[in-house]
Formats: structure tokens, sequence, C-alpha cells
């Protein structure tokens, strides 16, 4: 019973007691009604006593009285019915249907008393002789005391085996109870604490411990199945951290890679490092990278790592081959070495190949190719390889455009300082516009990867350069590329804005400092500053109509407020057109861009007050220097 089901264990259990009550209950209940009958008995034969001695007295005192035969006839009906069974009346008017007795003494004593009263009946009848019957009389008494006496005792044994069969359910239920907890302690709560405790192991990451093996049918099929889910977890546990492993290399190697684009230039030397990289990462035999001619129809093989290095300056047609679905459907494709018709993948016989575009926006500038023995690549492995070739093609675009960019600079030394400065902005937007790309497909592949806090870490730094790019490109367009003091006093440029202004438009401008002394900002939050008090003044003197103009420089222990009041015709903030006013847009940028704050209050008629907060002390991250 023990290896049994522990369902069908307490099911017996169960069932034993609840036998045991039923059966304790219904002895209990026939002992009961037993002795409720045995009591009637006792006393119908304590009555005999009672008639016998009413007969008696009748006899001797009145013996024509009606009542002698009449006590005489219930005497001789219940002693029948005592001796032999049948229906009989008892003192409170109720039947009662005895059966014959069993007991022996019982029957001899019955059977005595009925000889005795045939002897005391006759000497009941006239004449009558008072002293002999009062010797009969004497005599039935004596025996009558015996028959109660015998039921008495016989009573007194039935109660003394409903104690002992009371005693024994007692002992039987302990022992049933005794089996019961030993079986609930033993083959329950003890494997459930060890359940719990495993489970507790499993959930804090201890996955070398097995659980152990544990009684009973039930938990011992719940324990095996928690073992075999442990080793699931366990087994999933290494393939995660494999594939952690392998992320953190691809992502090291992105990240490696995107660090040389910015400070690789040469074409060759980036080329080189490409293949080396793609080789590494994808543990290959050789890895190669093609580039486009400038009709677009043929690959040449530029760079390789690995036994393809003697074949350099191989030409593959992209109509045809792998060549066909990678550069014109820009697809990473998985084929066999020896079956893609490439000049270069001949030389691999039994590799498989993986080729991924070189892809800057819809520009394909060529492939980049890696080949190793017969084992297959996967989606991770597709994915690092594309992202590879993604920061590949950035930087290749980079090298050729800050190649082209040098060439023009060199060919056109005599043009303006403003030309030459728009060449150094073409060339720092491309490598904006280059660390923007990769930082796409950065955040391509961390939001395919669930990753949404990390992509949207990206995409804000993304942000922050496009803005940067944005600022360069307009400054550029407007001429605003001045040079500005990097550190310093801010009292001084601002007097020298505010005497230019009175200069050209002839309003009074009147300069409010809150507290004597230096005002110093941050570098970056110094220029920013300089330019919306700068812009301010220009929307100021085209638009406001204004006949004063106020500028307060506020510094506090944590901030300086720059704010610039005018009491021109004002306007509405809702409906003015971001196209036509993009000066306040761009004071609002360049204030958020140092981590301050801008706001503009303006109504019809009640003038403009701009309001831009920056932080006093330098922020402890890195900031774009821009324009």
């Amino acid at each position: 019973m023990h290896n049994g089901s522990l369902q069908t264990q307490l099911n017996a259990v169960f069932l034993g007691f609840l036998l045991l009550v039923t059966s304790s209950v219904a002895v209990t209940f026939g002992l009961v009604q037993t002795q409720q009958h045995d009591a009637a008995i006792i006393n119908l034969s304590g009555r005999q006593r009672m008639l016998a001695q009413q007969m008696i007295r009748l006899a001797l005192t009145d013996p024509a009285n009606p009542e002698l035969p009449e006590t005489s006839a219930h005497f001789e009906q219940t002693l029948s019915a005592l001796a032999e069974g049948g229906k009989v009346m008892d003192g409170n008017g109720r039947f009662l249907t005895l059966s014959p007795p069993t007991h022996p003494t019982i029957q001899s004593e019955l059977t005595a008393v009925t000889t005795r009263w045939s002897t005391f009946k006759n000497h009941l009848q006239p004449p009558i002789d008072s002293a002999v019957l009062q010797t009969e009389f004497t005599t039935l008494l004596t025996q009558l005391d015996e028959v109660v006496s015998a039921y008495e005792a016989q009573a007194r044994a039935k109660i003394t085996r409903l104690r002992w069969a009371q005693f024994a359910f007692l002992t039987a239920a302990f022992l049933i109870l005794t089996w019961g907890y030993r079986l609930v302690h033993h083959q329950l709560l003890q494997p459930l604490v060890a359940l719990g405790s495993a489970a507790q192991k499993i959930g804090a990451g201890n996955l070398g411990d097995p659980v152990p093996v544990l009684p009973g049918a039930e938990l011992g099929q719940l324990g095996q199945t928690m073992e075999t889910m442990r080793g699931e977890i366990a087994r999933y546990q290494t393939s995660l951290e494999q594939q952690i492993a392998q992320r953190t290399q691809e992502l090291t190697a992105a990240f490696e890679f995107s660090q040389e684009i910015v400070r690789q230039l040469d074409t060759d030397a980036l080329l080189q490092s490409v293949v080396q990289r793609a080789r590494d990462l994808m543990q290959g035999a050789a890895a190669s990278v093609c580039v486009l001619d400038k009709d677009g129809r043929v690959l040449e093989l530029v760079a390789s790592s690995g036994a393809g290095k003697n074949h350099l300056g191989l030409r593959q047609s992209t109509e045809r081959g792998i060549a066909l679905p990678v550069i014109q459907q820009q697809k990473t494709v998985i084929a066999e070495g020896d079956c893609t018709n490439c000049s270069f993948l001949h030389h691999f016989p039994g590799t498989m190949c993986i080729a991924a575009p070189l892809q800057v926006g819809e520009q394909s500038l060529g492939a980049l190719c890696v080949v190793r023995p017969q084992r297959p690549f996967d989606a991770d492995e597709i994915r690092a390889l594309t992202l590879l070739a993604n920061a590949a093609a950035v930087g290749l675009e980079n090298t050729r455009l800050i190649a082209a960019g040098k060439s023009q600079t060199a060919e056109n030394a005599s043009l303006s300082e403003r030309q030459r400065l728009a060449a150094e902005l073409h060339d720092n937007l491309a490598q904006t516009l280059g660390a923007i790309n990769l930082k796409a497909g950065l955040t391509a592949e961390y939001i395919q990867r669930g990753k949404n806090d990390t992509a949207v870490t990206h995409l804000k730094e993304m942000q922050t350069r496009l803005e940067s790019a944005y600022t360069q490109v307009r400054m550029a367009l407007t001429g605003l590329h001045d040079r500005l003091p990097e550190t310093g006093d801010l009292l001084p440029e601002v007097q020298t804005l505010l005497a230019d202004f009175e200069a050209q438009s002839g309003l009074p401008a009147r300069l409010v400092i809150e507290k004597k002394g230096e005002v110093i900002l941050t570098a970056v939050a110094q220029k920013q500053a300089l330019h919306i008090l700068r812009e301010a003044l220009i929307n100021i003197r085209r638009h406001a109509q204004a006949s004063q103009v106020t500028v307060s420089l506020t510094p506090t222990d944590d901030a300086i407020t720059l704010t610039v009041t005018d009491d021109g015709i004002g306007f509405t903030l809702n409906r003015v057109d971001a196209q036509h006013h993009l000066g306040l847009t761009i004071m609002r940028t360049r204030a958020e861009r140092s981590r301050g704050e801008l706001s503009i209050d303006s109504a019809p008629g009640e003038g403009t007050r701009i309001t831009a907060v920056f932080p006093a002390t330098p922020i402890n991250q890195p900031q774009l220097e821009s324009a």
C-alpha cells in the first residue's frame, strides 16, 4: 500500500474512518435500543411483584372483589409473555412485543416462577388458607426478585459489551488516524516540502541540483515532471547564454566597426577591415567584398580575407548567379559555394555561402560574401552579417564622400571662405548621416528582438544627430556659421549683440542684470543662448513694430535665465505658420539641445516675451557641439 497511489490510500483511510463511524453509531444505537427494551422488561418484571402483592391483599381482605381475578389474569398474561414471548401492556398503557428469553438463567427463573404461580393461583380460590397463602406468596416474591436480578444482570452484561465495543471503535479510530497522519506526513507533506525547496532553487537559478525522487504515483509523477522542467530550463539557459554571448560578439563587432568608420578615411583599409571582421564574426574560411562599377552591371572583387586573397580583380555580372538576388533584389542570400556561378565561389567547393548587399538607402554599392565548410548559417548569423554589411556600406559611402570632398576642396582652392565652410559642413553632414544610418540598423534589430528601451535610446540619439544636421544645413544656408567664444562671460557678448541691434534697427535696447558679476555658461549653452538672443532680436526688428526692447539676465545657483521682452504688436501662438516663423522652432530646439527650456508668451497688441533657462553647471554627459 505504501507504494500505491496516494489517492487510493487516502480513499482507503477516509472509507475506513467512515465505516468505523457508521459501525460505531449503528452498534451504539442498537445497544441503546436494546437497553430501552431491557428496561421495559425489567419494569414489567418488577410490576409482577406489585401485582402479586395486590392479589394477596385482596385475597386476604376482600376475596369477592372483582379486581382480584382481573389482577390475576394480568399477572398470568405478563408472565406468559415474559416466558414465551408475545404482546403485553406495560404500566403506562403501551403494548410491548416480547421475544422468548434466550438466556438460560432467565429461562430457568421464569420456569420456576411459572410453576410457583400455578400453586399460588390455586390458593387464591376459597376457602383461603392465609398461612399457606402467605408462605406461597413469600416464595413467589423471592422468585420474582430472582427474575428481576437476572434481567438486570443481562442488561449490565450488555452495557459492558457496549463499553468494550466503544473502546474497540476508539482504538480502531486511533489506528486509522495514525495511519492517515503517517500517510499525509510521509507521502504528502514531506514530498511537498521537497518540491517547494526544489522550486525555490529553480526560481533562484540553481539548476544543478536534481529534483529528488518522491513516493507515490501522483507526487512521484509531479516530481518527474518538475525534474524534466528543470532539465529543459537548464538546457534553455545554456542555449540562451550562448545566444547572448553570440549577440554580444555581434554587437561588439558592430560597435567597434562603427567606431572605425568614424576614424577610417582610407577606402582600401576600410574594406580590408570589413572582410576580416565578417570572416571572424561568421567563423568562415574566407570573406570578400565586391563593389559595383559605375554602370551597376558588374561586381568586382576588391577585398578578401582568407584563401581568396589571390583572386582580387575577379569580375561577376549582376545578371546571373548569386549576384542577381543580392544586388537587384537587395536580399541576403544563402547558397552552396560551388553552385552559384560565381568565379570567386568556384574556388571553395563543398562550402556554404552567405552574401549580403552593401546598401545605403535605395542605392546598392556591392556585396559582402562569407564562405565556410558545410555548416548552415542560422537566422542570427544572417541578421549579424546584414548589420555588418549595412555598416560597411555606410563606411564605404562615407570614405567616398570624404574623398570626393577632399578632391573638390583641392580643385576649388580659389573659392570663397563660404564655399570652403559649406564643403566642410558637407563632410560633417555625411559623417552625421552615416552614424544615423548605423543607428537605424541597430534600432531595427533591437525592435525585432524586443529591446524597446535600448531602441528608444538609439532613436533619441538619432533625433539629436538629425537636429545637429538640420542646424548645420540651415546655418550654412542663412550665413550664420560665425565663430563664437567657447567659454567665458556671457555678458560682453550680449552687450555686443544689443549694440549691433540698436545700430541696425534704431530701437532702444535696455539690458537688465539681476545680479552683478560674471554670467558663466557652458560652451554649448553660451553658444545656443547667443543664437537665441540673435534670432529674437531679428524677429523683433522684422515683425514686432516695437518701440522698446528689454533684455534681462537672471543668474542663480542652478540656472541662468535670459528674457527678451518687446512692446510690439505681438501675435497668436497657435496661429503662427511654422514655415514662415521657423526662427521660433529653432530657438526652442537650441534651448533643448543645451538641456535648457524656452517659453514664448505673446498676444495681439500685448507684445512678446521670450524666456530661455539654461543650466549654470556643466552637464556630465556628452554634448553635441554644433552651430
